[in-house]
């Protein structure tokens, strides 16, 4: 009988330190993720989206890269091709398993023309205004995440707390992801107002026209990203925070966002797109890639489903307007 005990014992000990070994011999190096940005560090959009990658990724332990086009700040077509080649670069010399590519002008100038239908890496797309199909995904080696504007809760959230509102207005700055959102804007209608014109500007003075314009046709402005916007008197992008400001100052009417900026400039309300949930979507398909080994173009391409309602109780005071607390109860943010 103590034989049998030790002879079993000994049978447990050789079967722990193989299993061990095993667990050693699979671990190796974590595994590379390389997300690489449309915009830049510093835009909410671009950290919402990578806290929500971070966040996904976690237990896969996986080592994540972050790399930036710039395409905000620096707008230009040949700046954006040249940062595109420099991401291609590293990409090349870490071979990620997977890439991340972030918004519109990574998939044209990126993803496309060079990641598209190779056999390496496995690419996930997030924060895409575009139709899948106008890039050609998904692909053998491409799925990912379309991201979807709140139009109809947004009108009809701002409709209940203006019901006498009866226009709107969109204005966006002029970039890709932009005409992509109008478009989209336009093909769902109709909504809870009247959309009397849906435009994307290229300067901060065609903007201060546009706003001009519609400031005696549109009871309420709406408005998408405006972090491209150019002076025309300096040649630089004028710092959205001071958009905005003139803005408001210049049409004193009920204002609507739908993404994350919104937050931060004296919106009255919002439905915003969450990018955490874009950057949590897209980092779960990328972990469920490492973690089974299946090309990314068997997995379906998924759509945001989040909206966060946003409610300024301190932008409401200022138009004399009172918000109804079930809406204020409701929301997600809310500012006083």
């Amino acid at each position: 009988m103590p034989r049998l005990k030790c002879f079993g014992l000994a049978f447990m000990a050789v079967a722990v330190l193989t299993g061990a070994w095993t667990a050693a011999a699979q671990a190796g190096p974590p595994p590379r993720v390389m997300v690489v940005q449309s915009y830049d560090p510093e835009y909410v959009w671009c950290r919402e989206i990578n806290t929500g990658i971070r966040d996904a990724l976690a237990p896969a332990g996986a080592d994540i890269e972050t790399l930036y086009l710039d395409a905000k700040r620096r707008p230009d077509p040949a700046a954006i091709q040249t940062a595109a080649k420099e991401a291609l670069a590293r990409i090349q010399a870490v071979a990620p398993l997977v890439v991340i590519t972030v918004d519109d002008a990574a998939q044209a100038s990126l993803a496309v023309p060079f990641l598209k239908g190779r056999p390496s890496p496995q690419v996930v797309f997030c924060g895409v205004n575009a139709p899948p199909e106008t890039y050609g995904f998904p692909a053998s080696n491409v799925t990912g995440v379309r991201e979807r504007y709140h139009f109809r809760e947004g009108f009809a959230l701002i409709k209940k707390i203006v019901p006498q509102a009866q226009t709107a207005v969109f204005l966006g700055e002029d970039s890709e992801s932009t005409r992509f959102v109008i478009d989209d804007l336009h093909h769902n209608a109709p909504y809870a107002l009247e959309i009397v014109g849906a435009k994307a500007c290229r300067t901060f003075q065609d903007w201060q026209r546009e706003v001009a314009f519609y400031r005696p046709l549109a009871d309420v402005f709406s408005f998408g990203p405006y972090n491209a916007l150019v002076d025309e008197r300096t040649g630089q992008v004028a710092p959205p925070a001071e958009v905005m400001a003139w803005t408001l100052s210049a049409i004193d009417k009920p204002t609507l966002g739908f993404a994350d900026i919104a937050k931060e400039h004296g919106m009255l309300c919002g439905i915003l797109e969450s990018g955490r949930e874009q950057g949590r979507l897209a980092g779960e398909m990328a972990r469920h890639i490492l973690e089974t080994g299946e090309p990314a173009g068997s997995l379906p391409v998924r759509v945001n489903v989040e909206g966060v309602v946003l409610i300024n109780l301190k932008t409401a005071e200022g138009l004399g307007l009172r918000i109804p607390y079930p809406l204020i109860e409701a929301a997600g943010v809310v500012l006083r």
